[in-house]
């Protein structure tokens, strides 16, 4: 398919901008609309079009092309600005060649991040005037105009071609003022076509040049991609304590960690990027699955509650993503006491969840996945044989849809009231089917440790550690120093395990099958997590007990 030809010089585009430029209003406030519709006329701009809900605004970019798109960001009615924007790019609304303004009252740095993400070609903050509106519009429609013809080859999927054209354009002098476009565009193409050796070296000829922000993540993300891990880490440590690329460079750098089994080191660096950023939600889904590889239930919580919250009204918007934040909050309420506080107000969300997926999915509630949800709060409420004879029942109506999620959740629910065989079973269903479907690597390292360790668990951390306590109390040393250091295993931040894992080293008249070195570590180990965590005021006094019984341990001075 040709591409269009190329514009003589800037002038021919400047000449007829007021009389040929499509430009797209939206915004709910009518005084705002009115102040922008007379600002951009009294410019020379005449084919405006208005919309004050993002709806509207997609059904007009569904039946013509804008040159422009003047967007707000705080749309009440549906989707706001950003959930806008977002959509009009994936389902290609708006091509490369239009040019999007977003214009907000709201600077909060998480929105300025999250919006940048998305790449607007201008960020205006309110209140503006309109000379700063002019400038930036002038700026945009000249850059897009004049790269338009890289623009469409590469609407079109000829990512090669456009870097030809990108390639020929800067060989000429007169396109000096597009120069830094160019290169950054060439960078781009040089990684989207797998040429790892020419972006490497085309990000290093820039950087001796001037040393670009957008060249030195090229090339953070080149080594990466080349496995040169050392030389990455460096360099993207360096981006990481710049604003302008702390966000990329943290995710590459979880990347990076992730590649080399620091999955602690990897999360943090997640949620580092999704403390700045969170309207990410492929970021969220990424921190939810390296949480749940560290156990961290409570993160893991939190980010689905978050893909939850920033999908509201998004074409993102689905009831998988309410049952994944009702089983996270599950899987966070085994991880403390029955009745703490905390545990009934995850209750009381988790049932929330359903209720929303009921009322606004009516033609897709997932009722089979929503009944084993409901298993599991029988579980988690103690009436195990309820929730074992609900999940038999469900045995023999399994979905056709029923996806990898869905599968993991009811093998989860299947091991927690004791049917193991079952759940070996489904599991080993499970891995299949990610060996099939190439399913993403954070998801297949949870699902192999996840079927690891409940294969060496007969049931739930939450009844191995009662039963641990069980076995103490009957003086059953080893066995419960063995059940303790496991239910610790899977919930590696429980205060309240470590404690008991504690006190059965500390008390035992016999020393557990451990030798010195990792019974010092392991108290360590315990100290740390108690003194980070929550214990409730029965806990607390065992723990003063152990502190008073066994001073040298804790680093305090005996009682006279």
């Amino acid at each position: 398919m040709p591409c269009a030809s190329w514009p003589d010089d800037n002038n021919s585009m400047v000449d007829h901008i007021s009389q040929d430029v499509q430009i797209l209003i939206i915004d709910e406030q009518s005084l705002a609309q009115s102040y922008l519709k007379f600002a951009l006329e009294k410019l020379g701009y005449q084919q405006i079009n208005v919309a004050d809900r993002a709806q509207d605004a997609i059904q007009l970019c569904k039946t013509r092309q804008y040159d422009l798109i003047i967007c707000a960001h705080n749309l009440q009615k549906g989707k706001d600005g950003f959930q806008l924007y977002e959509e009009l790019k994936a389902r290609g609304l708006q091509k490369l060649s239009t040019g999007f303004i977003f214009i907000s009252a709201d600077t909060d740095p998480s929105l300025v991040y999250s919006v940048i993400e998305l790449q607007p070609d201008e960020f205006l903050a309110k209140p503006f005037v309109i000379g700063d509106l002019e400038v930036r519009i002038e700026r945009v429609l000249k850059r897009k105009q004049r790269l338009k013809p890289i623009y469409q080859l590469l609407d079109n999927g000829q990512p090669d071609r456009a870097l030809d054209v990108v390639n020929t354009e800067l060989a000429k002098s007169a396109n000096s003022a597009f120069y830094p476009l160019l290169l950054k565009l060439k960078g781009d193409l040089l990684l989207q076509l797998k040429q790892h050796d020419a972006a490497e070296q085309f990000f290093n000829a820039m950087l001796d040049i001037q040393p670009f922000p957008w060249a030195r993540i090229g090339l953070a993300r080149t080594l990466l991609l080349q496995h040169k891990d050392a030389q990455a880490l460096t360099l993207l440590q360096q981006l990481s304590r710049r604003p302008e690329t702390k966000l990329e460079a943290l995710d590459c750098m979880a990347e990076l960690e992730f590649r080399q089994q620091q999955f602690d080191v990897a999360q943090q660096h997640l949620e580092q990027a999704a403390h700045l950023a969170p309207r990410n939600l492929l970021r969220q889904q990424k921190l939810l699955q390296l949480s749940r590889i560290n156990h961290d239930y409570e993160t893991q919580y939190h980010a689905a509650k978050s893909m939850v919250k920033f999908s509201r009204h998004s074409m993102h918007e689905q009831p998988d993503l309410y049952l994944n934040m009702a089983r996270a909050g599950i899987d966070f309420a085994l991880t403390l006491e029955q009745d703490d506080e905390q545990s009934l107000r995850l209750s009381r969300q988790i049932n929330q969840c359903l209720s929303s997926i009921r009322q606004q999915f009516a033609d897709n509630r997932k009722d089979f996945q929503q009944e084993v949800i409901q298993a599991r709060l029988f579980y988690l409420k103690d009436n195990k044989d309820k929730a074992q004879q609900l999940l038999k029942d469900l045995q023999e109506q399994v979905p056709d849809d029923d996806s990898i999620e869905d599968a993991l959740d009811r093998a989860k629910a299947l091991h927690e009231v004791g049917l193991s065989d079952a759940a070996n079973k489904l599991f080993r269903h499970i891995s299949l089917r990610c060996q099939q479907e190439g399913a993403d690597p954070v998801f297949s390292t949870y699902l192999q440790q996840e079927q690891q360790e409940r294969a060496s668990m007969p049931y739930g951390a939450r009844e191995l550690n009662n039963n641990a306590v069980h076995l103490y109390q009957h003086g059953n040393w080893q066995e419960a120093f063995k059940a303790f250091e496991l239910a610790l295993r899977v919930m590696p931040k429980s205060a309240a395990i470590a404690l008991n894992l504690l006190q059965t080293i500390l008390s035992a008249p016999r020393r557990p099958s451990i030798n010195s070195s990792q019974q010092e570590t392991l108290i360590l180990r315990c100290l740390d997590i108690i003194e980070r965590g929550k214990l409730n005021p029965e806990q607390f006094k065992r723990y003063q007990k152990l502190k008073e019984k066994h001073p040298d341990r804790f680093g305090t001075p005996a009682a006279d």
